[in-house]
């Protein structure tokens, strides 16, 4: 806020994308004032929270109630969680309730959740009346690390994820540690698979920090998390700069990703996801550490550094399919079917992100899909 430090604001990075400029706000109890904040950067007074139903009671105790004293109208849409419900229907709803009440350009969409909210209302702010203001309050660790920061948003369709997206900047970004705090242990750890993945891609240091500080990082206290976020956060900036649309250098980010994502799609089931995002990711930088041992004619202990740590945060370095309830060959099979429909393919290849050491990184446009084969087979067990 102008003039005067929130005692429980612990930090500010400032942020430039491409012209978007906004800030990231660190803090424990910050989320009351974001009714406070938002009030300097829009006139207009309509705001829709739109959260995920878990955090009703938070919402409603905080968030609404500073909203509403710094004189905002405020409309709700409640979201099921779960990765099923980021879909072109739910987005459709939320228009309905923008439509329905009159919103206007300058109003502004509040995304208050993990990836699936922050993904799902970000597009529908992006797309609505060609763009109103949204702001993003991610809940999860995932989500303040990675899906929050870059202006990826999107809805999956049918089994393409984030097939039907857009590129679009907040207003402002609210990262509440409390959140952090009450995240269950499974989620929280899925989210240190992003910053692991950070520090692999392009800063050994960090990588370094996050090997010799397991257990105070895993305890969750501030000064090791605001480590955490903030290099985190620094490294997705570092990559993002320049390359929004992913070009370039923001393609990195994507280590892990193409064959996790596979991993996640393929393991879904009537009840939902066997694996978290982060749990995917860091399963796919398995594979993709074998694959770069194999390509890149790499020595055992690069491949052996990234999986030691992800074993040291209790996060999956391989898939035991019998377990989970699938058979191995058909799951193999449809890894590698979800891998061809990856949005990061170009001119019918696969680029994948491979670490040529702890630290390093670069997309390689032409691995073999022979290799690719090779990676499910090596991490999916049966």
């Amino acid at each position: 806020m102008k003039g005067e430090m929130n005692s429980n604001l612990l930090k500010r990075i400032p942020i430039d994308f491409d012209g978007s400029s906004y800030e990231i706000s660190l803090g424990r109890g910050i989320i009351g004032e974001t009714g406070a904040m938002l009030a300097q950067k829009t006139k207009n007074r309509q705001v829709l929270v739109l959260y995920d139903a878990f955090l009703e009671k938070t919402i409603q105790s905080k968030l609404v109630s500073g909203l509403k004293a710094a004189g905002f109208e405020v409309f709700e849409h409640a979201l099921p969680g779960g990765k099923i419900n980021k879909n072109i229907n739910e987005a459709l709803k939320i228009f309905g309730v923008l439509e329905s009440n009159d919103f206007s350009r300058d109003s502004t969409l509040i995304a208050v959740g993990g990836g699936v909210v922050g993904d799902l209302g970000g597009f529908v702010a992006s797309t609505y009346l060609r763009g109103i203001n949204l702001v993003q309050v991610p809940t999860t660790l995932m989500a303040m690390l990675d899906s929050s920061i870059g202006g990826k948003v999107a809805v999956n369709f049918r089994k393409t994820i984030n097939a039907i997206g857009n590129y679009y900047h907040p207003v402002m970004n609210i990262i509440d540690l409390d959140f952090v705090t009450t995240l269950p242990f499974r989620d929280y750890k899925a989210g240190l698979a992003e910053a692991i993945k950070c520090a692999i891609i392009s800063d050994r240091g960090f990588f370094d920090y996050l090997r010799d500080n397991t257990g105070q990082v895993m305890a969750r206290s501030d000064e090791h998390l605001l480590n955490v976020l903030s290099r985190s956060i620094g490294i997705k900036v570092d990559h993002v700069k320049g390359d929004v649309k992913e070009g370039g250098k923001r393609l990195k980010l994507n280590y892990g990703h193409t064959l996790g994502h596979a991993i996640e799609i393929s393991t879904e089931n009537g009840q939902g996801e066997t694996f978290r995002h982060g749990e995917g990711v860091a399963i796919g930088i398995m594979a993709a550490a074998y694959i770069a041992r194999a390509y890149l004619k790499q020595a055992e202990d690069i491949y052996l550094a990234q999986n030691d740590i992800l074993k040291s945060y209790e996060l999956p370095v391989l898939v035991e399919s019998a377990r989970i309830g699938f058979d191995r060959a058909e799951l193999i099979e449809e890894c590698l079917k979800n891998v061809n429909k990856d949005k990061k393919r170009k001119d019918n290849r696969i680029r994948l992100v491979l670490s040529q050491a702890i630290g390093q990184s670069s997309v390689y446009p032409d691995v073999p899909f022979a290799l690719i084969q090779e990676a499910f087979d090596h991490i999916i067990k049966e």
